[in-house]
């Protein structure tokens, strides 16, 4: 039966992609990888190919990876915290099996939970705009060469009608 167990567990857990499910508002949808972002663009990785980028006004829906596992490891983990409180009076009478039954739920949701947050959190910032041009269209003027630059301004009409007074 544990063998059965692990392997059910190894599969669920290998079957997880981190690549995001996008819908198109053409009604297409992909798996692909979102890399990056920007103000009007996703930068998305598919798999053999190369980094494509799609207009954001194209897109209608988003699903990120890692949610469900989230949930399914958060539940598990929980119920493996109600398990841990109810049977470990009774952990050092009954033995060895029963602790490991009492600890397993715990051990493989907690893991399960950070992959999947950590999966959906990366996917979803990702997504989100990162811009960090910084354009705004003005071009700061330079600075002085020296804090003990005394020289006149570049336009030095003025300073010059001003000595000649």
């Amino acid at each position: 039966m544990p063998t059965k167990l692990t392997a059910a567990l190894l599969m669920l857990i290998c079957g997880c992609s981190t690549t995001a499910t996008i819908s198109r508002i053409n009604g297409a949808a992909f798996d692909a990888k979102i890399t990056h972002s920007d103000r009007e663009l996703l930068f998305l990785k598919t798999e053999g190919g190369p980094e494509v980028a799609i207009p954001r006004k194209e897109v209608a829906d988003i699903d990120h990876p890692g949610n469900g596992t989230a949930v399914f490891g958060g539940l598990l983990s929980a119920y493996g915290v109600l398990n841990i409180a109810a049977g470990i009076g009774t952990c050092s009478e009954v033995g060895g099996a029963y602790c490991v039954g009492t600890f397993l739920p715990a051990a493989i949701g907690l893991p399960m939970l950070i992959w999947g947050l950590r999966t959906w959190s990366n996917s979803t910032s990702a997504a989100e705009n990162q811009s960090t041009s910084g354009y705004t269209g003005v071009v700061p003027s330079p600075a002085p060469a020296s804090p003990f630059d005394f020289s006149p301004p570049a336009d030095s009409r003025r300073v010059n009608a001003l000595r000649t007074r």
